[in-house]
């Protein structure tokens, strides 16, 4: 009597095949890569993640190395190996800056139908291992958005905070769904007046629509998210800078669901850029430009000048024995003298002069759009201005003056310094 020999199966892939069966029973949602021990592909199974790329088309065989986006391989590869020790690993992993979160599951394979035969011929390590992968992202965000379990009250009693982000939902119109009170902290406004608001009828109108482009890819699934520096006006009318982080949270078909908007306040960010710009672009004494900055505006009037033949004029001011002022009534003096010119210099010219403090005891001051002839009568009336400057200096009153020479920025001129050299007093004041 003969037998029918029966199709021989193998023993990794019915393992790999009942345990991906069952880890889909449990999570039908998730992803399950069955591998062997040189981490190759033994079986594949359950939905592909969002951007970790197609599952479908990774065949048996296939390195995970190759089929596993790198930023998730570096955190995988340790635990797929401690698989092949014997041992179970879990692992929470922060994908895309921070956009995504999924949970991974790690453990060994058996081959179907030895798991209790010859157990001994298991002690090197498992036949292989199975990783499930699940994506937790819309779970994680929404504890971020959950009332604090921990206290009712305010201030030093409220679950302590790791971030200071706002964090809320939108939907797809727009309107706020839900905020955290880290959100309604930075825009002053409470989570009852911004839940159905429009987040852009807050917004800056200058850079409501800075960020229609990346909102556009961000639907179509071209990125997994953006950040956008915007301006918005919080409860009291006044301008905020934050930078917003978007989102897109989809069904399980990938249908669009809801936004996650994070935003965070850089205002204080932007006063001290601006402080730290401010002083190095302008002299701490008197506020006007330093001569760095003046110098960069010069050689860009210079340029227009040149090429569109823009006519501007420029003047440089000296004031007259400086040095005595400090030496008889001191420096504390001198710097009352320097502020007071600086402030009536700033009262009598126009808005579009730039005026600088190039030295010690020295302004300069680029005027665009003018002739000749009104520079010379803009001239003599800074003059008396310069000499109509009080300063107290004990039982006396001080009156600076001042040597001040000028000269005409146009197409003839070839350089900023050649303009300051032609403009700079003929005759060195006394000192």
């Amino acid at each position: 009597m003969s037998f029918a020999r029966e199709p021989s199966v193998d023993p990794l892939r019915a393992g790999a095949d009942r345990a991906a069966a069952a880890a889909l029973c449990e999570l039908p949602e998730a992803l399950i890569l069955a591998f062997d021990t040189e981490l190759r592909l033994v079986r594949t199974a359950g939905q592909a993640l969002e951007r970790l790329g197609d599952p479908d088309s990774w065949g048996p065989g296939r390195a995970l190395a190759d089929a596993i986006p790198a930023e998730l391989w570096r955190t995988m590869e340790p635990l797929l190996r401690s698989a092949l020790a014997g041992e179970m690993r879990s692992r929470e992993v922060w994908l895309s800056a921070g956009q995504r979160c999924v949970m991974v599951d790690i453990g060994p394979l058996a081959r179907a139908g030895v798991e209790h035969e010859h157990e001994h011929e298991h002690d090197e390590g498992a036949a292989g291992g199975i990783a499930v992968l699940l994506d937790i992202t819309a779970r994680r965000q929404a504890e971020l958005l959950e009332p604090s379990p921990y206290s009712d009250f305010d201030g030093e009693f409220e679950r302590p905070r790791r971030t200071a982000i706002g964090i809320g939902l939108l939907d797809m119109d727009g309107r706020w769904l839900l905020v955290n009170r880290e959100l309604c902290d930075i825009t002053g406004y409470t989570s009852d007046e911004l839940i159905g608001k429009r987040f852009d009828g807050i917004v800056h109108p200058e850079d409501a629509g800075n960020d229609a482009e990346q909102r556009r890819q961000l639907l179509t699934g071209e990125i997994p998210a953006f950040g956008v520096e915007k301006r918005y006006f919080d409860a009291a009318g006044e301008t905020v800078s934050a930078i917003l982080s978007m989102s897109l949270v989809r069904e399980r078909d990938g249908t669009p669901l809801h936004y996650i908007a994070q935003l965070q306040d850089i205002s204080e960010r932007r006063r001290l850029e601006e402080n730290l710009r401010a002083l190095g672009d302008h002299d701490p004494l008197t506020g006007l430009r330093n001569r760095r900055l003046f110098g960069h505006d010069l050689k860009l009037q210079v340029a227009r000048s040149r090429r569109y033949g823009e006519v501007a004029g420029l003047m440089v001011m000296d004031v007259d024995a400086f040095r005595r002022v400090d030496d008889i009534h001191g420096e504390q003096a001198g710097d009352r003298a320097l502020e007071a010119i600086a402030r009536a210099l700033t009262r009598r010219l126009r808005e579009t002069d730039l005026i600088a403090r190039v030295g010690p005891d020295q302004f300069a001051v680029l005027l665009p759009h003018i002739d000749e002839e009104g520079l010379a009568v803009v001239a003599e009336g800074l003059a008396h201005v310069v000499a109509a400057c009080g300063v107290d200096v004990g039982d006396d009153v001080l009156h600076p003056c001042a040597s001040i020479g000028f000269t005409l920025v146009d197409e003839y001129v070839e350089s900023a310094e050649q303009a300051l050299a032609q403009a700079t007093p003929k005759t060195p004041p006394a000192r």
